[in-house]
């Protein structure tokens, strides 16, 4: 390998992606690339800012002074995009899409939908659970003590 490709296949690379194995070779036999090399890594190294560790705990201690921001969702919300959800899977055997699709591929076609169905209820049962788990702990509280 010449030296000038060398250097451009250095040049080429990411900060702190690897040389590859035929630069490297190249750097054990030649000393002046080598040594061209290290100054372009002094380079690059004096162009980056130095490292500010006070900074850092300064930044982290008021990231956990904030209060962490939460979107919620109405009630009213998802009630009505579950009874949109089962509506469909309920509807979805009067559709002429489904008919046309039976028709086509046989009954192999339901299998994948009923799947599909099933991926769509419990994406929407744990997002709800994830969204909701310490009012859903506090009902299950509430049924414990009575019990």
């Amino acid at each position: 390998m010449k030296c000038e490709k060398a250097i451009a296949i250095y040049l080429q690379l990411d900060n702190n992606q690897p040389l590859p194995l035929l630069l490297k070779l190249h750097l054990m036999t030649c000393k002046q690339c080598t040594k061209e090399i290290k100054i372009l890594q002094k380079a690059y190294s004096s162009l980056q800012p130095p490292f500010n560790l006070p900074l850092k705990n300064s930044i982290m201690s008021q990231v956990m002074i904030q209060k962490p921001y939460r979107q919620t969702v109405s009630d009213f919300n998802w009630v009505v995009t579950g009874t949109v959800i089962f509506a469909s899977i309920g509807l979805i055997s009067y559709s002429d899409a489904l008919h046309w699709m039976n028709y086509h591929f046989g009954n192999k076609i339901l299998v994948p939908i009923y799947l599909v169905m099933g991926f769509v209820i419990a994406g929407y049962i744990g997002s709800y659970v994830a969204t909701h788990l310490k009012k859903l702990q506090a009902i299950a509280q509430s049924i414990k003590s009575l019990l």
